[in-house]
């Protein structure tokens, strides 16, 4: 009878545990989009215009692609973004829009409140499969004037001539700029390429707030904003490359993976 006990207590213990890994590997997807529903020939042009145009206003590439095989030095650079968890197990974006929102808050000086996810995530369209990098952008421009100038580009790596500088360009040439044009860049990350997620894999959206190229390996801050406390807060980390993990690959690989843009910036 006890033999009979165990073997119903393990196979409800197995249950269990398939269960949850199987309820945890469908939030792990559902919090960016793969694809993007609303791209087309046309989008697609657009994006590779505007994004050519903005690289060669701040500098750092010509045609949308690099002529130059250099980095620029940034040093180190911050912006004061304030960390917001997500509210549902598939709202990182809505989530990392009101991040890069407070920015433009404190940077402005603006009275107004900040939206609430519930409305983000209206504006962006969120379902549980999750958000559209262009939609955020799109959202997050809609609080121009509101907070400031807020001027937001979706945009991908993997067109570039040199996906490692893109990223890191771009990223750097927000945090240190100072004109009204400045953002808090959002990432689309595969977290598998991010070390501390320790190979768990989910196509997420988060912040990032800080570049430091004054260390070795060259590091960012990233504002995550994740339902798990296991993964939640500010933290620097290893830029890597296209190659090495770190954000750098994370946001590479998300790139490589679908249609959905990585960066909105």
């Amino acid at each position: 009878m006890k033999h009979v006990l165990f073997r119903s207590v393990v196979a409800t213990l197995l249950l269990f545990s398939t269960l949850v890994g199987t309820a945890w590997a469908a939030s792990a997807r559902s919090g960016a989009l793969l694809n993007d529903p609303g791209l087309t020939a046309e989008s697609e042009a657009s994006m590779r215009k505007a994004t050519a145009e903005k690289e060669a206003a701040l500098g750092i590439a010509t045609g949308g692609g690099f002529s130059i095989l250099s980095l620029n030095k940034y040093g180190l650079q911050t912006r004061p973004v304030t960390n917001y968890r997500q509210e549902t197990t598939y709202w990182c974006g809505p989530a990392s829009v009101r991040q890069s929102l407070s920015f433009h808050r404190t940077d402005s000086g603006s009275s107004a409140g900040l939206p609430s996810q519930t409305t983000l995530a209206n504006k962006i369209g969120t379902t549980s499969d999750g958000s559209s990098t262009a939609a955020m952008a799109s959202a997050l421009n809609s609080y121009n004037g509101v907070f400031g100038s807020v001027i937001y580009l979706a945009s991908n790596i993997t067109d570039t001539s040199n996906p490692y500088e893109t990223f890191v360009n771009r990223i750097g040439t927000m945090l240190r700029s100072i004109t009204v044009n400045a953002t808090a860049p959002i990432i689309l990350a595969q977290t598998k390429y991010i070390p501390r997620y320790n190979g768990v894999s989910s196509r997420h959206y988060m912040t990032v707030s800080g570049i430091n190229d004054n260390v070795s390996p060259m590091q960012m801050r990233s504002v995550d904003p994740h339902y798990s406390s296991a993964y939640y807060g500010v933290r620097w980390e290893n830029v890597g490359s296209t190659s090495t993990n770190g954000l750098c690959k994370a946001c590479y690989e998300a790139d490589r993976a679908g249609s959905n843009r990585v960066m909105a910036w």
